[in-house]
């Protein structure tokens, strides 16, 4: 494989698991969402670095709040989970004083290997963390690197601008940067 084509390869790989991601995301709240990793940055599977995957982490904007109970909304995305074709569906509590609940689930079709749903009640503002790592795909990281970072491959890599702090899960994805240090956005004709 050419190093064009692992690139072309990971982003179709990147862009089916974050929309997959998304429409989650969708079914908790349709707004903006707080981005702690965008989840287009490949890493080398623990163990194998000959072969890549992708982590995103989005949270709940502060301010948000749960229509119910954490347990409400986990059942809620497990059954919506169940019907929209993911599988190893898991739902699990806390003892004790902490309120939390996680849902797993898990959707190699998607490139899906484990997404995470941690639901966690406050007293000033609720918050739901997603969380998702890719399955594992064929390739070197850092070949895809080289070609997501305008002169990394020499050494020399621009400076990265990316201001975004929160994202709507329906908006266009971008993965690697422009020759200006800009996310690079892509449309179907590429």
């Amino acid at each position: 494989m050419t190093d064009e084509e692992l690139f072309e390869q990971a982003r179709e790989v990147n862009f089916a698991y974050k929309h997959a991601v998304a429409a989650v995301q969708l079914e908790i709240l349709d707004a903006g969402w707080q981005i702690s990793a965008y989840g287009d940055a490949p890493w080398a599977c623990p163990g194998d670095a000959s072969r890549y995957e992708f982590d995103l982490t989005r949270r709940t904007p502060e301010g948000w709040r749960l229509d119910g109970t954490p347990l409400e909304l986990a059942e809620d995305v497990a059954a919506w989970l169940d019907e929209n074709g993911w599988s190893d569906i898991k739902t699990r509590g806390y003892s004790g004083e902490i309120a939390d609940v996680v849902v797993e689930a898990e959707y190699p079709e998607k490139y899906v290997d484990l997404l995470i749903v941690d639901i966690s009640p406050g007293e000033v503002f609720d918050a739901v963390t997603v969380s998702a790592t890719s399955t594992c795909e064929p390739g070197d990281y850092l070949d895809i690197v080289r070609d997501q970072v305008p002169g990394f491959a020499d050494n020399d890599p621009i400076e990265l601008h990316d201001e975004r702090k929160t994202e709507h899960p329906t908006v266009p994805l971008s993965f690697g940067f422009n020759d200006d240090g800009t996310p690079r956005f892509w449309n179907d004709n590429e």
